[in-house]
């Protein structure tokens, strides 16, 4: 091979190499490019998913309450909203095993409904926002590893202060059942428009 051949094909090899090079630099930035708007997507899925998990649960627990207010009283009602929770969490992890959902209160009734550190630090962040004249406001935070929503609960509903309002609103038969079922209470004291909880959901 001469001396015009052997450098013609060096030069071929080496515009080949670097347009190979630039191929995979493109493929690869191409892949990094992409790779975030998947992720936003699926979180956009996935907090979709659990906003509608969330409020299917309201509309379970206010039809169940209503109805058992009405057919069994107030003491009747603490038994129903004492199990339908842990029902409808079971439920939920069973149709979505990756989804971690529960009622939560910086006051809880229940010591397994008390927040975690992040929880926590959104209900001094509502507080303050109360303070300042606003109001609650959902919550949602998401990574590559995790979507978290915390959407408050106001206490709207006067009945509700049967079970979680002062001791002018409590009849004694009704606190004395709570304390049998809850040793632990705090849910109390409460007046409507107040920051009662929230519902929170991890996936």
């Amino acid at each position: 091979m001469d001396s015009f051949s052997r450098s013609t094909e060096k030069s071929f090899l080496s515009s080949l190499f670097r347009y190979n090079h630039i191929a995979k630099l493109t493929s690869l930035f191409l892949v990094a490019q992409l790779l975030p708007v998947c992720f936003t997507d699926r979180n956009a899925d996935k907090k979709q998913i659990l906003l509608e998990l969330i409020a299917d649960f309201q509309i379970d627990l206010q039809k169940n309450l209503e109805s058992a207010v009405k057919t069994k009283g107030i003491i009747g009602a603490i038994e129903v909203c004492r199990t339908i929770s842990p029902a409808k969490e079971a439920e939920v992890k069973t149709s979505f095993p990756g989804v971690s959902f529960r009622r939560i209160s910086d006051k809880p009734r229940n010591t397994d409904h008390a927040p975690d550190a992040w929880e926590a630090e959104i209900f001094e962040q509502w507080k303050t926002t109360v303070k300042n004249g606003g109001a609650p406001y959902l919550v949602m935070n998401s990574n590559d590893k995790e979507v978290r929503v915390l959407q408050p609960i106001v206490l709207q509903n006067p009945t509700c202060l049967k079970c979680h309002g002062g001791p002018r609103d409590i009849d004694p038969a009704v606190a004395k059942k709570i304390s049998e079922l809850y040793p632990q209470d705090k849910a109390v004291g409460y007046k409507l428009g107040e920051l009662r909880g929230a519902f929170s959901a991890i996936w």
